[in-house]
């Protein structure tokens, strides 16, 4: 609009200059000369103005396209298929599985599909992201305060229920005060997540950090005195929907012993005990049967679970090891100590693939409430586990990277496959793909014959 009005206002002053001239004919060339050549100027310029917009516009958007394209294929790439036939020594057989029309899931328990996600952007995107130093403070906080209980093996009272619909027991209120005192004295600007808290916030500008804190994974084996249980703090900026792919950096602290696994995104994993840094160390160990590995249980359906990984269980359990587990963030950490070579929870993949037939069976078993893998369960000790080298998916076999972090909904809760190596994790994942669908197909027959006893 200025180029328009910029030759129109010229042309108006030409039309005055003509009007003196016309009696005078041999100056009026030159009163005409004058009044072009300014306006000519003006539009040649704004032509080319435009035209150099113009140009630059398709160069530059194809390119920022292709980059928002291509970044999350780079950050994720997908782990390669299980094999459909492994055979190996000492791998259960298992019989072939007949053709059977699989139920359609409910809407209410939908898998979020990247393509459907759209991914937020940073407050600041310029900010630095919280120091290493920062996430161990926050974690140390905590440790202190329910490091005595722990050994004491106190704090058993059931004082309520998380958002999440899990058991909040008296070291937990202990552990959420506990970071709750810390975070208001730093006065830092940063919001944070937590299993009890929901979202919070300290500052009275805009936070340009999110922490995702589990005061306590593991609280079970905290309130009988047992180590398998730590604190897990990640960080990520402020952003909108944030995802798992988003998170920087993050840390599991143990509870009862001075170690503490870190990894910041891109950079690898460590491990700080004693007053070292410490290399993970991960099994190469490829054979089923010398497996040592555990499966996550609270609140999962025995009558499900159990069956499922019967065979997996009987074969490991004289050379390797089987073990049932209250903490994913612990199991998930073995993997970087050397002293798990995997670790499992597939149940949520049956409430995904028949809910109408299990749902009863997860009320019941989380009395009332479906409990899962939920993203502040995973969000620090996933990043550390596949920074250090460890294989994670899904009981699908998908990447968790498009997970909400802040949504523990049951349709955000996931299930996890996890190995030290590639070559174990494709063997596992075959295993319990097999046997999943095979039991599913079991549990359909049984629903449909039920279905028709009671029509009869």
């Amino acid at each position: 609009m200025a180029s328009k009005k910029a030759t129109k206002k010229p042309a108006k002053k030409a039309t005055a200059k003509k009007s003196k001239p016309l009696k005078q004919k041999a100056p009026a060339k030159k009163a005409k000369s004058k009044p072009k050549s300014k306006p000519v100027k003006k539009v040649v310029k704004a032509v080319a103005t435009k035209s150099a917009a113009k140009a630059s516009r398709p160069a530059n958007k194809p390119k920022a396209a292709a980059a928002t394209k291509s970044a999350p294929k780079a950050a994720a790439p997908k782990p390669a298929a299980p094999p459909a036939k492994p055979v190996e020594k000492g791998v259960p057989q298992l019989r072939p599985i007949p053709k059977l029309e699989t139920p359609k899931p409910r809407a209410a328990t939908p898998i979020s599909r990247p393509s459907l996600i759209t991914p937020g952007r940073p407050a600041n995107p310029r900010a630095k992201i919280l120091s290493r130093e920062f996430l161990f403070e926050v974690a140390n906080a905590v440790r202190v305060a329910v490091e005595p209980l722990v050994r004491q093996a106190k704090g058993r009272e059931i004082v309520g229920s998380a958002q999440s619909g899990d058991t909040t027991f008296g070291l937990d209120k202990v552990a959420e005060k506990a970071l709750l005192t810390f975070l208001r004295e730093a006065k830092m600007p940063v919001a944070y997540y937590s299993e009890d808290a929901g979202y919070a916030t300290f500052t009275t500008g805009q936070p340009q950090h999110l922490l995702v804190v589990d005061p306590i994974d593991g609280s079970r084996a905290a309130k009988s005195g047992f180590e398998s249980c730590v604190i897990s703090v990640a960080s990520t900026r402020v952003i909108e929907r944030p995802r798992i792919i988003d998170i920087d950096n993050g840390c599991v602290m143990e509870i009862l012993h001075q170690r503490t696994f870190y990894a910041e995104r891109g950079k690898g994993a460590k491990i700080y005990a004693d007053n070292a840094i410490k290399k993970p160390k991960l099994s190469k160990a490829a054979d089923l049967e010398m497996m040592s590995w555990s499966m996550t249980v609270p609140a999962r359906p025995a009558e499900l679970i159990f069956p499922t990984a019967a065979k997996m269980i009987d074969l490991t359990s004289l050379k390797g090891g089987f073990f049932a587990c209250n903490s994913t963030s612990y199991s998930l950490t073995r993997l970087l100590t050397n002293q798990y070579d995997a670790c499992v929870d597939f149940a949520n993949r049956y409430l995904r693939d028949i809910p109408n037939i299990v749902e009863d069976a997860f009320i019941n078993a989380g009395r009332g409430s479906i409990l899962g893998v939920a993203p502040y369960d995973i969000a620090a000790s996933l990043l550390i586990a596949r920074e250090a080298g460890c294989v994670v998916t899904d009981a699908f076999g998908n990447n968790l990277d498009d997970v909400l972090l802040l949504d523990s909904s049951v349709q955000n809760h996931r299930s996890i496959i996890a190995a030290a190596n590639k070559e174990l994790y494709e063997k596992l994942f075959s295993f319990f793909d097999t046997r999943i669908k095979q039991f599913e197909l079991l549990l359909q027959r049984r629903a449909q014959a039920g279905g028709s006893a009671n029509q009869s």
